[in-house]
């Protein structure tokens, strides 16, 4: 199942890739535009955007397999802006801490930063 579930993989991602984002769909738009006659560039340069498409999602598509096989782990980026991971951590803090515990550890840990903000803006002010 997990070969055959590559192909399935790539192609989702590819027609995603495709119609879904600004790149995609200007490949779209200057191989009309070649196919037309409108602009005489190479084929090769003004499919160059759909190329791209290709080999990154043929790129996303090992890169998640090799992860879902247990051979990679999660990169930084991925790890970073991954929201599910941080909320669900937050999640389990407030279901262990309670309420009032995790809303006096927030407030403490974002008063500093708070307070630095605020003191920039004064001096802004000040300074102006």
């Amino acid at each position: 199942m997990f070969v055959i579930d590559l192909p399935i993989r790539f192609m989702f991602a590819l027609f995603v890739f495709t119609l879904g984002g600004w790149i995609g769909w200007l490949g779209i738009i200057l191989v009309l535009l070649r196919l037309f006659g409108v602009i005489d560039w190479p084929w090769w340069l003004a499919a160059l955007p759909l190329e791209y498409g290709v080999i990154y999602c043929l790129y996303m598509t090992i890169d998640g397999a090799l992860y879902r096989a247990g051979l990679k782990k999660v990169g930084g980026y991925a790890r970073f802006t991954s929201f599910e991971n941080r909320e669900a951590e937050e999640a389990f803090k407030l279901s262990q801490m309670g309420s009032d515990a995790y809303i006096a550890e927030k407030e403490a840990e974002l008063a500093p930063k708070i307070a630095a903000i605020a003191a920039e803006a004064r001096a802004r002010r000040e300074g102006k």
